[in-house]
């Protein structure tokens, strides 16, 4: 299965996943996955894509045979980065720099411009 990490801890080897199958959440103990016993332990981050096989015990799914495929990318940064936007009341550029869109000329009313985000999605041909 594919899934995608929540949280991790390297120190500990322990990792919570999110599922492909939108079911249960995985729990990854390297302590306890004879696969990582004896090998490098597998170093995650948050958002790194996984494959695991699913091993229920009791009524808790466990990751075992997990491998990282990809790096994930830094998410918690992006939305501290849109907070902190709606916050100071930047929304208007932070999307245009998400958007990779122009800069308007100053900032005087630039809180107030909008942005016809299905056009710049049909032009990029974004779904």
């Amino acid at each position: 299965m594919n899934g995608v990490v929540l949280w991790h801890d390297n120190k500990s080897g322990t990792a919570v996943i999110w599922c492909e199958d939108h079911a249960d959440l995985a729990y990854y103990s390297a302590e306890t996955d004879t696969a990582a016993l004896g090998s490098d332990a597998v170093v995650l981050a948050a958002g790194d894509l996984v494959i695991f096989k699913v091993m229920l015990v009791g009524d808790q799914r466990r990751a075992v045979n997990l491998r990282r495929l990809a790096p994930g990318t830094p998410l918690a940064e992006h939305l501290l980065q849109a907070a902190m936007a709606v916050e100071t009341g930047k929304v208007a550029r932070a999307l245009r720099a998400a958007l990779h869109l122009p800069d308007a000329a100053g900032d005087a009313g630039a809180s107030a411009e909008v942005i016809d985000l299905e056009a710049v999605a049909r032009s990029r041909k974004v779904s």
